[in-house]
């Protein structure tokens, strides 16, 4: 089953360097954007969370005549849902890297690269439940668009720094973007690693408040004892609940197929 992946793997892996190669290059020689830009960040988060949100919906999409046969026959679907994670976990870790690595050779953002690449796993591991789940609960041919909606609008949307000033505010609509927003905490990550080992100084008026901005965004909340490590707890629960909610999806919809 995992060999006969490999077209489609090739074809994200291109993907996502092509997209580390083409962000590198406008960030470092293009639009000169400072290292410790969120809007950056937010750019290359929104990127790898959409790229492998849409790769995962292959894995419970794929072959849902086989599955439902095979499940009507008996066949303990946890298991099968289990290895079917565990196999598809590689892959998030292989093209996390390759995207990651490309991007860090390129544009050499100054903080080391195990640091660097943290953030970007835990992204991929949280974008990735949306993918299983969404291949759950819908056909397949809708499976890309509804995803992308998602992620456009929990990452693009409600992470940019800019709407975060006015959303972490307190109240319910904090509690909600903290709970499904992605790059909400894993973007504070990887500023935070900057802004302390970078210790930026703009000169410039502009960049001087958008530094001012995205401290005051993401120093503000934490989960107790790191800014930098902190969203950690929020990035693998996000990812462990949507693999719940993948798991009900996969057993208990389309019951009808399955007898």
């Amino acid at each position: 089953q995992w060999w006969r992946m490999n077209r489609q793997r090739t074809i994200f892996a291109v993907a996502l360097v092509l997209g580390g190669v083409i962000l590198a290059v406008l960030d470092r020689f293009l639009v000169e954007t400072p290292r410790w830009s969120a809007m950056s960040l937010l750019n290359l988060h929104t990127c790898i969370a959409l790229l492998l949100a849409i790769f995962c919906l292959q894995v419970f999409g794929a072959d849902q005549p086989v599955f439902w046969r095979e499940s009507a026959s008996g066949m303990n679907v946890f298991a099968y849902f289990q290895s079917r994670l565990f196999v598809n976990g590689f892959d998030i870790v292989v093209l996390s890297f390759l995207f990651t690595a490309t991007y860090f050779a390129i544009r050499q953002p100054g903080v080391g690269f195990m640091a660097f690449f943290v953030p970007f796993l835990l992204t991929g591991f949280a974008a990735s439940g949306w993918g299983y789940f969404i291949s759950t609960v819908v056909p397949p041919k809708h499976g890309p668009f509804i995803v992308s909606l998602i992620i456009f609008i929990i990452c693009g949307l409600l992470g940019n720094p800019s709407n975060l000033v006015e959303f972490l505010e307190g109240g319910a609509a904090e509690f909600i973007i903290s709970a499904i927003s992605i790059t909400r905490w894993s973007i504070q990550m990887n500023f935070v690693q900057m802004d302390q080992h970078l210790s930026p100084a703009p000169e410039g008026l502009k960049e001087q408040s958008m530094l001012q901005m995205n401290r005051a965004v993401f120093y503000k909340r934490d989960v107790g004892f790191s800014d930098e490590w902190g969203p950690i707890v929020p990035l693998v629960a996000m990812g462990v609940v949507l693999r719940a909610a993948s798991f009900l999806g996969l057993k208990l919809m389309n019951r009808d197929k399955q007898v």
